[in-house]
């Protein structure tokens, strides 16, 4: 891609940095000040690196965070994964299959979560009508009832992102294509993928850096430990320590951080597809 080609794109998406700078630029500096002020009662004091320090050497938290990593890593990818099956199944489907495919997307996380609650937890009507339930989905430490209610949420988001990608002309390549002999997964491969994975790979990170900071779902349907990383730092604010509001903030400092990293990673990626 030329220099030519990307200032247009640049200042086309300029409008958009400059809102999403105001919006949360300001919110992470000042939770950045805000870890940094432990001491809230004392004025003029010093910035401290105190809840720094607090987070880095509480193991809470780094349990928090290695199963916050776990269910995000496993949500986005099952969601990507059957993303990608479900627009193959709807590509050529009516409006109205594909609008009830999309009926989950208006429906909150926390009604989702609440009704799985009332379905599969332990007593709930799922044991009623059927028995005990193979596997204990609510409250699992391993995260299934987090993952299984995200899933099924981001599925159709990620599913529209596919389908708008899935181009009719993308269909006629792969209609060449399989005249020309190439099977099934050629045509994936070749055809397909090429033509969706940057969409399919944009809704991943915004499915990813919400689910990073993300706390209705595991706060429902999630164990008692460990916890989700925004509910650690919800946890923390509930101390009557000064230090515990900084510690929170720091917490939610480092979904930011995993969040932006995500971000730069996949933009250099996708760069070096383009050029």
């Amino acid at each position: 891609m030329t220099g030519a080609t990307l200032r247009p794109r640049a200042r086309s998406a300029a409008p958009a940095v400059v809102v999403l700078a105001v919006l949360f630029g300001g919110a992470l500096v000042g939770a950045g000040w805000r870890s940094l002020q432990p001491q809230s009662l004392v004025r003029d004091r010093a910035p401290s690196l105190d809840a720094w320090r607090a987070l880095l050497a509480d193991a809470a938290f780094w349990d928090s965070l290695r199963f916050t990593l776990q269910y995000t890593a496993v949500a986005t990818v099952l969601s990507a994964a059957a993303a990608l099956g479900l627009a193959t199944a709807l590509r050529r489907a009516g409006r109205p299959v594909t609008l009830l495919a999309a009926a989950p997307l208006p429906i909150p996380h926390l009604v989702v979560a609440a009704v799985a609650v009332v379905w599969l937890a332990p007593g709930g009507l799922a044991e009623r009508l059927l028995g005990i339930l193979p596997l204990d989905v609510i409250g699992d430490r391993a995260g299934v009832g987090i993952v299984l209610v995200y899933v099924y949420k981001e599925v159709p988001f990620l599913t529209l992102l596919v389908l708008a990608a899935w181009t009719p002309a993308v269909s006629e390549r792969e209609e060449a294509a399989a005249v020309l002999g190439a099977g099934p997964a050629a045509r994936l491969r070749h055809v397909i993928w090429p033509s969706v994975c940057t969409a399919l790979a944009i809704g991943s990170l915004v499915v990813t850096a919400f689910l990073l900071g993300a706390l209705e779902v595991p706060l429902v349907v999630g164990p008692t430990r460990p916890t989700a990383l925004a509910q650690y730092a919800l946890d923390a604010t509930r101390t009557a320590e000064p230090l515990g509001q900084a510690q929170a903030a720091a917490a939610l400092l480092v979904a930011a951080a995993l969040a932006t990293l995500l971000a730069l990673a996949l933009a250099r990626l996708i760069g070096r597809a383009d050029a």
